[in-house]
């Protein structure tokens, strides 16, 4: 379904109001963020400076707003409390950010321990449906859902399990010998994770359905 040309219209607050409420939101989520990325980066971008911390942290923490608001479909209408929605759904997306930034920092006084990554979630996820799986069909299974994924989608999702075990987020140099091995731009590679994720969470819901 092309929802293209009734997605301009609609005002911010009806558009993040549709977001919240549809299963089928891959079209709203695209407006959403494409109306609202450029500020909530340049306000992350800020945050970075003030807290000392390396700017892909503050792009990650920006994308990462987005995927909550996505996630949790929280959002009411009585949150609104400024007159002027646009500035409103600005200041809920900063809230929201603030929250993340607060979570690195407090993983940072932590003493870096492996932890799981999207890729283990989403895969434990699936093991739900299935009784006395061993270890071997974990592995094949896993192996399995990598291979729906291209050579680029394969080496993202590669690069994230082995350095987000011991950070959220992937280090500047990692990101930018990722983008040369890609011959990618930073944007690109972070739409290459996340049509990753899309295809590794549509495989498994394939696999449980056969």
């Amino acid at each position: 379904m092309n929802l293209r040309p009734t997605l301009i219209h609609l005002t911010d607050v009806a558009l993040l109001e549709q977001l919240c409420s549809s299963d089928d939101d891959s079209e709203l989520y695209k407006e959403f963020v494409k109306r609202f990325i450029k500020e909530l980066t340049t306000h992350c971008a800020d945050a970075c400076k003030k807290r000392n911390l390396e700017t892909h942290i503050g792009k990650q923490i920006a994308h990462e707003t987005f995927a909550r608001v996505r996630h949790y479909k929280s959002f009411k209408t009585d949150q609104i409390k400024l007159p002027d929605q646009h500035d409103a759904i600005i200041v809920y997306l900063k809230r929201i950010s603030f929250s993340l930034f607060n979570d690195h920092h407090n993983e940072n006084k932590k003493k870096p321990i492996p932890h799981r990554t999207y890729f283990d979630d989403i895969l434990e996820s699936s093991y739900d449906n299935f009784s006395g799986i061993d270890l071997k069909d974990k592995k094949d299974f896993a192996l399995f859902i990598f291979n729906k994924l291209n050579k680029k989608e394969q080496a993202v999702i590669l690069a994230d399990i082995e350095h987000k075990k011991f950070q959220k987020y992937l280090p500047d140099d990692i990101t930018e010998q990722l983008c040369g091995q890609l011959n990618v731009k930073k944007d690109t590679l972070r739409k290459i994770r996340e049509r990753a994720i899309e295809k590794i969470k549509y495989a498994i819901n394939e696999f449980n359905e056969n």
